[in-house]
């Protein structure tokens, strides 16, 4: 395997031992540093969701998960700040999940490193079965 996709892998696996959260445009803010409740709020689509985000903060908290390498990102956001900070991408890469499908070439066959792609969602393919998202305000990312 190249470095490079090394290191995109390598990412994503930190997102999720890390206990990344989702949050609406978020592209790797540091959750304990950069993000408020306030922020959220303002960030995300309606206060409900927000507080669904705060939720799960609050869960992380209490399982004393929340560290200051904890991240948020959506799903999006998950997948550029990786490309950008292995060096597939440069500095300030965003584009949403459906223009992420459109930019790259499509895989034929599926294996570690593919992005995955449904209409407003995107991921990564690690091997094994498996795909590391940023799924949801309820869940970070898995």
């Amino acid at each position: 395997m190249d470095k490079m996709k090394s290191k995109f892998l390598s990412l994503l696996r930190k997102a999720v031992n890390n206990h990344a959260i989702y949050v609406w445009g978020a592209q790797g803010q540091r959750v304990i540093k950069d993000l408020t409740a306030d922020i959220i709020k303002q960030m995300e689509t309606s206060d409900e969701n927000a507080n669904r985000v705060l939720r799960h903060i609050a869960m992380l908290e209490a399982n004393n998960w929340l560290t200051t390498k904890t991240k948020a990102y959506d799903c999006s956001g998950l997948i550029c700040h990786c490309l950008e900070a292995c060096g597939r991408e440069s500095a300030n890469f965003d584009l949403c999940a459906d223009d992420l499908y459109y930019k790259y070439p499509k895989c034929v066959t599926l294996k570690e490193g593919c992005l995955v792609h449904r209409k407003g969602h995107i991921g990564a393919y690690i091997g094994y079965g498996y795909i590391i998202e940023a799924k949801g305000r309820d869940y970070g990312v898995v």
